[in-house]
């Protein structure tokens, strides 16, 4: 609406300077050196006009042609304002006492580019030429809504083939194209209404507006009712609420809903017109603008079927160079990460097959964003893939070529994982470097849950990863080529007996198969991974009846490991040969076989006492558990 001033101020400027000139030659008389005067001197900037005619009468007649006013040195393009034609009448006796009354009025290709410089100086201040330089504050917060007690009253307003443009202080430009606009009111006291049909960015829009009356816009800074409705395809965005700077569209509080079945529109709108996919969306809440903060809060509704059960936005817009700067914190329900991403990377015009079918999320960390984000997430559930998930609760932030991960815990199979990490721009993608911590995870639930055949071993694991991944481009890409180190930990469980006294090839089994299982001690295991194929050295579990010391490798590509095993000969019975036993094979249908004359067997049976050194990240995990302390 700062455009709106800039004609308010024109049209009574263009007329008010025939009241000297005497009526008998006005209807012959160009007056566009005078007018040009005129508005030069009020806004301290260069002006022209080609022709200016006015007619006399109780309502004077204007027709105008050719305006253009300069715009402020730094700006993106000379002419702040241009204008092709302007039809206006003026009621002639509101020229002396005001406020000015019009009726009439038709603007024929306006084009106002309303911007900051990089230094955040408004173009759309104006000054008389003949005020007195002062000192500059550009951060100056601009508290005061500009004076409108002048404002004209509006009849009849059309304009035309016009547009116009806001240019941020960082250099982003929003253009919205005005096709044809209608303003009106019967009176200075009844409902001001425009109607619009136009284009934002390209993208056909309409709006049709109920305002308070002109008299009430007078009145500024006391709010100005408004209510609003604005569709583009099948979008449609509610408003009702006030305005205390109309003409900056500024101070605004109200209520706000936006709704579409496919979110086309507002992805058009927003710039993502290659964005392939249908989002049904209907948000409702509670927006509020000031100077160059932007507020969005009790925010509810869904996206895609995904519930928001509570959200609030905070925008501040960025300081001379500075980005802009949004705080989320956003409470889900179930959220289908499937769903949500579907077709972001797809072609136009290509469904999905195959593994092609599976989510990813891209990796893309800006050197310069723009805007900052500090995120907080919480979902009841969440589904990727063929995980499910529960308990989320995310805190990230955004910064200069990097994504910090302050907190990220969810629940996975009965067990809370929380991790913590960054992500980093490097050369050819994104270098990641994290920490996971899983407590009281049960053996079974996991085993099943990576293809692993039955094990005779139960109890809860407890688990701390080291991940690092280089030049990763998705998350997919990160987890096959990360490189991990964790261990493993169990302090209460429980293991068959046959398979402690197996490990430990008791002369007894030929005469008797043992039944029942014996407390576990301790349990530990490190575990070192470089993009999908690992090794568990060493693996010790300490029972009440034996030690078994354990070394295992794996590829989780091919489903694959080999694992051999064996008793401390100093921790079983008389019985006890302590030969070392494998098992190597598939997860879900491995082999058993003696492994005493391998070379792993004999090296099993050196490396499993030796003293086992852990990444300092992990020693802490570690410390406490008897597993730990090497064996005699």
């Amino acid at each position: 609406m700062r455009w709106l001033t800039s004609l308010a101020l024109i049209v009574p400027a263009i007329t008010a300077c025939t009241l000297g000139a005497g009526l008998y030659w006005v209807d012959h008389k160009d007056f566009a050196s005078l007018a040009a005067q005129r508005i030069a001197h009020a806004t301290g900037r260069s002006v022209e006009i080609h022709h200016l005619h006015v007619r006399a009468g109780l309502w004077l007649t204007a027709d105008l042609e050719g305006l253009s006013i300069a715009n402020i040195p730094g700006g993106s393009r000379p002419q702040m304002i241009t204008l092709d034609t302007l039809h206006a009448q003026i009621r002639l006796t509101t020229l002396l006492h005001g406020p000015v009354q019009s009726r009439e009025v038709i603007i024929t290709g306006f084009s106002g580019i309303f911007e900051r410089t990089p230094e955040r100086q408004p173009n759309w201040r104006f000054a008389p030429a003949d005020a007195q330089p002062g000192p500059t504050n550009t951060d100056k917060p601009e508290n005061d809504a500009p004076d409108t007690h002048w404002f004209p009253g509006i009849r009849d307003v059309r304009i035309l083939k016009s547009d116009v443009t806001y240019r941020s202080a960082g250099g982003s430009s929003y253009d919205a194209r005005l096709d044809n606009m209608h303003l009106s009111s019967q009176s200075d006291t009844s409902p001001l209404l425009m109607t619009l049909a136009g284009a934002y960015n390209g993208t056909p829009v309409a709006i049709d507006t109920t305002m308070a009356s002109i008299a009430m816009l007078r009145l500024s800074p006391r709010p100005y009712e408004a209510k609003a409705k604005i569709t583009s395809g099948d979008l449609e965005i509610g408003f009702d609420g006030t305005l205390t700077d109309v003409l900056n569209v500024d101070g605004i509080k109200g209520h706000i809903t936006v709704k579409t079945p496919t979110s086309r529109p507002l992805l058009d709108l927003a710039g993502l017109k290659d964005f392939q996919d249908t989002v049904p969306m209907e948000i409702n809440g509670n927006f509020s603008h000031l100077q160059d903060s932007w507020h969005l809060e009790q925010t509810s509704g869904q996206i895609k079927g995904t519930v928001i059960k509570d959200a609030t936005f905070d925008l501040e817009e960025g300081n001379h160079t500075k980005p802009d700067d949004i705080h989320a914190n956003i409470s889900l329900g179930a959220l289908d990460v499937n769903s949500m991403l579907a077709g972001l990377s797809q072609p136009k015009g290509k469904k999905p097959t195959g593994r092609a079918a599976h989510t990813d999320i891209p990796l893309q960390v800006p050197l310069k964003p723009d805007p900052l984000l500090n995120i907080r997430l919480s979902a009841t559930q969440v589904t990727y893939n063929d995980l499910s998930m529960s308990g989320l609760a995310l805190n990230a932030e955004q910064a200069p070529g990097k994504i910090v991960v302050h907190e990220l815990s969810l629940g996975y199979l009965g067990t809370t994982i929380r991790a913590q990490g960054s992500l980093k721009a490097a050369r050819d993608g994104t270098d990641i470097d994290a920490q996971f911590d899983a407590r009281h995870g049960d053996i079974d639930r996991l085993r099943k849950a990576a293809g692993f055949a039955p094990i005779p071993v139960k109890g809860k694991l407890g688990i701390q990863v080291i991940a690092s991944a280089r030049n990763a481009h998705t998350l997919n890409e990160a987890t096959r080529k990360a490189d991990l180190s964790a261990a493993v930990s169990m302090e209460q469980g429980e293991i068959a007996r046959e398979i402690v006294e197996a490990a430990s090839m008791d002369l007894r089994l030929i005469f008797r198969r043992p039944k029942g299982t014996v407390p576990i001690t301790c349990l530990l295991g490190v575990m070192e991974l470089h993009q999908g194929i690992g090794t568990v050295a060493p693996l010790r579990i300490r029972t009440s009846i034996g030690i078994v010391a354990a070394k295992a490798s794996f590829d989780l590509n091919r489903h694959w490991f080999d694992l051999v095993f064996a008793s401390r000969p100093f921790s079983t019975g008389f019985f006890a040969l302590d030969i070392p036993v494998r098992v190597k094979g598939p997860f879900d249908s491995p082999q058993l076989s003696l492994a005493a004359l391998s070379k792993q067997g004999k090296a099993l049976l050196a490396e499993s006492n030796t003293v086992t050194t852990l990444p300092p990240a992990l020693r802490s995990f570690a410390s406490g558990n008897a597993c730990l302390r090497p064996t005699r």
